[in-house]
């Protein structure tokens, strides 16, 4: 979104003191604030352009609050609506609510603190829905761009059947890239977690083949998996730097939100529908004593019970840095102590079934060396995190290393060097070589 992007906010009511009070509370946000004593007069106006966020009385002399609300859906869909009620309006405020002309209601007299939590948060939410449609925009004309090169293709499908599929090849490779890509920005706004999304998603790989998920539910957990925390970038420096038990009321409200706003950022996305409804419940609990809407059981979509376990487990084991196997042990420790409550039994005793907290040690070699990203070879096992010199993680200790990945380092690495080196275990590539040959004398 540009960055001289500015909210516009209306509040419309018909005593001026409320007017008044409301501007005060909003002295601190960066927005153009609007107030109107007349609701006609607003659907007037709205009728110049988008508003981010509309508060109204529901109570004025010419048009209700609720009428107002629901006419400005015709004349500014994308605007958030609040509505400002009394105990008496709670029937009409109730059927706004269930027909989605007003996303929160507050009774007067109200609470500033949470009162205003409520408008960033629809300020936010705001901003996030008009980048999603241009994001949407983006992808619509790239489909209708590649339905005309597929009509020049119909009359060279048979010779061209090998070239197509090694593109659409590419184009999944390069897909899976974009969202780890993503992913990494996602880790570099909380360092302290380091390469979290990208082990999530290498865990729940592993569980999703244990457990025989199909090609397309596979697909939507893995990129879930990336993408869990992409909620989390609209968080504040200040409640990222603290610790989750140390959070004042506000400050958790914020937190238990980032859910929601991470199913807003893809939901509108065509393709990512179930990804993001995987995304907004990745913290229920089994029991029902999660966030952000209680579900429990069966009621949580399986990839959301897969990410919560993974979740939990990549944090606990690398809270102090990479784990040892007790620090392991202790994780796994932690799932079976919590199934039931908090991780679906059946996920956790495929986890301990399988070991799945194996995949996380790394035998250390005498032959571990430092070697230049051109030097690297397929079947290398990385001993260290690799950054480049500007911070970017690239890949976990622990990758395998392919053809791609190779690629993919030296592509980087020519515009942004990879820090100290590769470090690698070369020892491993040295036995991999060994079962290959034997394997090859045997068949």
């Amino acid at each position: 979104m540009a960055n001289d992007f500015k909210h516009t906010i209306i509040i419309v009511d018909d005593e001026e003191g409320i007017l008044k009070s409301l501007k005060r509370l909003l002295k601190n946000i960066d927005a153009n604030v609007l107030t109107f004593t007349d609701g006609r007069e607003v659907l007037e106006y709205l009728k110049t352009g988008q508003m981010s966020l509309i508060i109204s009385d529901q109570r004025m002399p010419n048009i209700t609050g609720v009428e107002l609300l629901e006419k400005s859906r015709q004349l500014s869909p994308d605007s958030v609506r609040i509505l400002l009620t009394g105990y008496a309006d709670i029937a009409a405020t109730t059927d706004a609510i269930n027909s989605g002309a007003v996303r929160y209601y507050f009774n007067k007299p109200w609470d500033d603190e949470f009162l205003l939590s409520r408008i960033k948060e629809s300020l936010d939410l705001y901003q996030v829905t008009i980048e999603n449609k241009r994001l949407n925009i983006i992808l619509q004309n790239q489909n209708e761009q590649l339905k005309i090169f597929n009509k020049n293709l119909e009359i060279r499908v048979l010779e061209q059947t090998r070239e197509i599929k090694r593109q659409h090849e590419d184009l999944s490779k390069s897909f899976m890239g974009t969202i780890k890509s993503f992913s990494t920005i996602i880790d570099l706004r909380y360092k302290d977690i380091g390469s979290h999304s990208q082990r999530v998603a290498q865990l729940v790989s592993r569980l999703g083949k244990v457990i025989g998920l199909g090609q397309k539910e596979y697909q939507d957990v893995i990129i879930a998996s990336y993408l869990h925390d992409i909620g989390k970038i609209g968080l504040s420096d200040k409640i990222l730097s603290k610790n989750p038990k140390e959070y004042q009321k506000s400050e958790l409200e914020s937190y238990q939100n980032h859910p929601i706003l991470g199913h807003s950022c893809l939901y509108g996305i065509n393709g990512f529908e179930d990804v993001a409804i995987i995304i907004r419940h990745h913290h229920e609990s089994y029991n029902g004593s999660g966030y952000p809407d209680n579900l429990r059981e069966k009621r949580i979509p399986l990839g959301s019970r897969m990410i919560r376990m993974a979740d939990t487990f990549d944090k606990l084991a690398f809270e102090k840095g990479y784990p040892t196997s007790k620090v392991l042990k202790e994780a796994a420790a932690h799932l079976v102590e919590y199934s039931g409550i908090d991780f679906d039994p059946d996920l956790v005793k495929k986890f301990i079934e399988h070991d799945l907290a194996q995949s996380y040690i790394i035998p250390e070699s005498p032959e571990t060396i430092i070697v230049r990203p051109f030097e690297l070879e397929v079947g290398m096992i990385l001993s260290s995190d690799i950054y480049t010199n500007s911070g970017m993680f690239l890949l976990p200790k622990g990758a395998k290393l392919s053809a791609g990945m190779i690629k993919r380092i030296m592509k980087i690495d020519s515009l942004d060097p990879v820090k100290d080196g590769v470090k690698v275990n070369k020892t491993t590539k040295k036995k991999e070589e060994v079962n290959v040959k034997a394997q090859a004398t045997i068949s």
